[in-house]
């Protein structure tokens, strides 16, 4: 085997076989107006099919957060009313539960014994006793076109029908 410098310049040249398969002509040219329309219908389509979906899982994910952002406060004043002994309280009216909600989502409650949801009536509250039993309640959340029902367990406070 030779090993200098000219060993691959005196290999003989490979034939290229047209390795560009289109001419100049076609290198120029773009793309037909059909072409474009097809392409942007395609486009549309596929758009038309993912913008529900995408809102969907946007909406329900804020619908989670704020599912847990109850659970957790429910959790708390449990906690909060067995460590003292003494009922504790969560005012369906506080500005501090309304702050759990984004601009344009409200709640309604049913009571065991209420023929359907309502509005909060002034005052009106959750009551945990010392032992962390509260009053059986259910919450219809809605909002950013969702609604959702929470249910919770009077023993433990947590949510036993999420909808």
């Amino acid at each position: 085997m030779r090993h200098d410098t000219n060993y691959f310049r005196d290999l003989p040249k490979a034939k290229l076989l047209n390795p560009l398969p289109f001419t100049r002509y076609s290198l120029l040219q773009g793309f037909t107006l059909l072409e474009v329309l097809i392409a942007l219908a395609l486009v549309a389509v596929l758009l038309s099919i993912a913008v529900p979906y995408m809102r969907d899982a946007f909406g329900s994910q804020q619908s989670d957060q704020i599912s847990e952002a109850i659970s957790t406060l429910v959790q708390q004043t449990r906690a909060a009313a067995m460590t003292a002994h003494e009922s504790r309280y969560i005012d369906f009216n506080d500005a501090s539960f309304r702050q759990l909600f984004p601009a344009g989502w409200k709640f309604q409650l049913e009571r065991m014994g209420d023929q359907k949801f309502h509005d909060p009536a002034s005052g009106e509250r959750w009551e945990f006793n010392g032992e962390g039993i509260c009053d059986p309640l259910s919450l219809r959340l809605q909002g950013g076109g969702q609604m959702l029902t929470l249910k919770f367990d009077p023993i433990t406070g947590e949510v036993v029908h999420d909808e």
